[in-house]
């Protein structure tokens, strides 16, 4: 939660910077609409393939209209936590970036013992549930003007920000991307990188950890 946020911050001695992914923007966010105005609490902010600011629910129906197969994959997986003993699924969901030419390009760097490991870690998490239906009505969209956050637009907060977004992504759309860059008002600066939704795994993780050390080299060395 956004409170857990905070006191893991009241522990550093320096500035830290928060590096979110998926879910975790969507707290990133909501830990930022209270706290902002507090200048001496965190240095920036990068968000990782994030959950936008108005949740899921939008992408969930972009997808239904895009496609029904891959939509019901991603309430299958997710939802109904089919990933955590469905290997394939995990895979396309999570890791891969579509077919290769050979099992090392399909799997991305990813081998059957580690898709093994992350479920199991996927499976301990799931003992931590996220209530959507409490989440819907908490949403950062509903305090934002234009889509920006209140305190971009209060200049409670003028930390870098810096907004990933995966060219492979089975679970965040490009309109999700925007949505989230646009909350923190660098819709013109979002990067994309050639990675599968787990960006920080497998054959491809070094794409999105080299723009990450750019960013973070000019913004904070």
């Amino acid at each position: 939660s956004s409170t857990d946020v905070g006191a893991s911050r009241q522990q550093q001695r320096q500035k830290p910077v928060v590096i979110a992914h998926s879910f975790g923007g969507i707290l990133a966010m909501k830990y930022l609409e209270k706290f902002a105005s507090q200048d001496t609490l965190i240095g920036g902010v990068a968000l990782l393939c994030s959950v936008p600011p108005s949740g899921n629910g939008k992408m969930t129906m972009r997808f239904v209209l895009r496609s029904l197969k891959d939509s019901w994959k991603i309430t299958a997986g997710l939802a109904m936590k089919k990933v955590i003993r469905d290997d394939i699924l995990c895979r396309e969901l999570f890791f891969d970036s579509g077919p290769g030419s050979d099992a090392a390009s399909r799997h991305n760097g990813v081998t059957d013992e580690d898709i093994k490991r992350y479920q199991a870690n996927f499976e301990r998490d799931s003992m931590a549930m996220i209530d959507l239906g409490d989440l819907a009505g908490k949403l950062p969209s509903k305090s934002t003007v234009n889509g920006i956050a209140e305190f971009i637009v209060d200049n409670d907060f003028d930390k870098p920000c810096l907004v990933v977004g995966a060219a492979d992504d089975f679970i965040v759309d490009i309109e999700g991307v925007l949505e989230s860059a646009r909350y923190f008002g660098v819709q013109d600066e979002v990067v994309m990188v050639d990675s599968a939704h787990d960006v920080m795994l497998g054959g491809k993780w070094r794409n999105c950890a080299k723009e990450l050390e750019t960013w973070l080299q000019t913004n904070f060395a």
